[in-house]
């Protein structure tokens, strides 16, 4: 069984470790029967397979190895870790949305812009933003916008424009803004990590040229508690750590001082 342990630990199957011993359990001529699987997720294997197999060991040195009542404990339990593992590979959406609770709306505001175009510039576009990591940087748990991050992107900045008093009704601005998403997502293999990057560019549609250019960032972490990782990580803690990157990267680029002053808000 120490063997199959270690086959286990380096996501080996079972027949490799047991091959030679595979005649059937039901005749009671083998000490397990020949159980051919692979464990697709092997971070979680450092976890199971010490808890699990001392005690099929200690079960097996207890009881006639003649017996094949042995090999399908084992093999039950063994499919059982196969389905645990297996289980805790998932994908969730999160909403993404913008807070305006905390706003101030600038002194001069009048609602005199508006969002142009979103352009999504990552390297994996779509809803994707990052995933919470087993021990071997597998995907455990992968985390997606509730819709395209450039439609969540777009919605939240006219969200913080209109909290501003500065959203202007469609095609009744004089300024537009053209966003580029250079960065925004999340990760987990200890810590929570979630970073946001934005190119925020104002146009003045009477010039028809840009007046301002700015690139606003945020980057944020926690410590993360070993207890708390892989199948275990919180995806409500990961997705909050995200949204708050998002609106804090937003909050830079609209409450800067210059861009209030280009499209005359102070």
């Amino acid at each position: 069984m120490t063997t199959a342990a270690r086959m286990l630990r380096t996501s080996r199957s079972f027949v490799d470790a047991t091959r030679g011993r595979h005649t059937s359990c039901l005749n009671g001529c083998s000490q397990w029967i020949d159980f051919h699987f692979r464990f697709l997720f092997p971070a979680a294997t450092p976890i199971l397979a010490p808890v699990v197999f001392p005690f099929m060991d200690s079960h097996e040195e207890a009881t006639p190895r003649t017996k094949g009542k042995i090999g399908m404990r084992k093999a039950a339990l063994c499919a059982l870790m196969a389905a645990s593992v297996l289980g805790a590979c998932s994908t969730h959406q999160i909403p993404m949305t913008y807070n305006p609770a905390a706003v101030e709306k600038p002194p001069s505001a009048k609602p005199d812009v508006e969002v142009l175009a979103v352009t999504d510039s990552r390297k994996r576009t779509g809803k994707h933003l990052g995933a919470i990591r087993g021990g071997y940087g597998n995907a455990l748990k992968t985390i997606e916008a509730s819709g395209p991050v450039k439609d969540v992107v777009r919605k939240a900045f006219e969200d913080a424009l209109g909290a501003r008093g500065l959203l202007a009704s469609a095609n009744g601005a004089n300024y537009g803004l053209d966003i580029t998403v250079e960065k925004l997502d999340c990760s987990q293999l200890v810590r929570k990590e979630a970073h946001a990057r934005f190119r925020v560019t104002v146009l003045d549609k009477s010039l028809g040229q840009p007046v301002y250019s700015k690139v606003v960032e945020d980057n944020r972490e926690d410590t993360g508690n070993l207890f708390a990782t892989g199948v275990f990580g919180s995806v409500e803690e990961l997705s909050k750590l995200t949204n708050d990157s998002m609106q804090a990267a937003i909050d830079q680029a609209l409450d800067n001082p210059a861009f209030l002053t280009v499209v005359k808000a102070r």
